[in-house]
């Protein structure tokens, strides 16, 4: 038996906020993505001509479709308890689900701060060395303050995070905040 795509019927002021979410040039892609996979679906596109319009595999647009479907209830629901809510509760379903795992235990700043230390000169802080070791780095970090504790091989890993163009992007995006 064929798959059947589950079919998405919305509201026009649900489609009125999804539209703004589509358009935005403010929201991560991810989300701009999801608004339109919904948009196209109450449309009547399949999952083939959605992934195509979106740049998504098909299995992504449909796993997005099911869970619009499976949360459409509650939000007809808001739209007709608290229509002022609905805008939020569209924004929590774009977004990504919570991941398993630890919290991260270092921000952004301190992470900056780490490889903005390991861009200078060992000896301007008292090391003898030309270039710093992750052991050596660690150490010089924890003794400036910056953490309180932290192993070289995170060290190693930021400064593998720092040296990706993209990341680049991010920490400049981060210190400009």
């Amino acid at each position: 038996m064929p798959f059947v795509a589950t079919s998405i019927k919305i509201s026009s002021r649900v489609q009125e906020i999804l539209n703004g979410f589509a358009k935005s040039r403010t929201l991560p892609l991810n989300q701009i993505q999801r608004a339109q996979i919904v948009i196209a679906a109450n449309e009547g596109k399949n999952n083939k001509e959605i992934s195509k319009e979106v740049g998504l595999n098909q299995d992504s647009v449909s796993r997005w479709r099911i869970r619009w479907a499976n949360n459409s209830e509650q939000l007809d629901e808001i739209e007709q308890k608290n229509p002022q809510d609905l805008h939020n509760a569209i924004d929590c379903l774009l977004k990504d689900a919570p991941r398993p795992g630890c919290p991260c235990e270092f921000t952004e700043v301190q992470i900056i701060q780490i490889l903005e230390i390991a861009c200078r000169q060992p000896c301007e802080f008292g090391y003898e060395t030309s270039h710093w070791s992750l052991p050596q780095l660690a150490k010089a970090v924890v003794a400036l303050g910056i953490v309180e504790s932290i192993s070289p091989a995170s060290i190693g890993r930021f400064l593998k995070y720092g040296s990706d163009t993209t990341a680049q992007g991010k920490i400049l995006a981060a210190l400009n905040r």
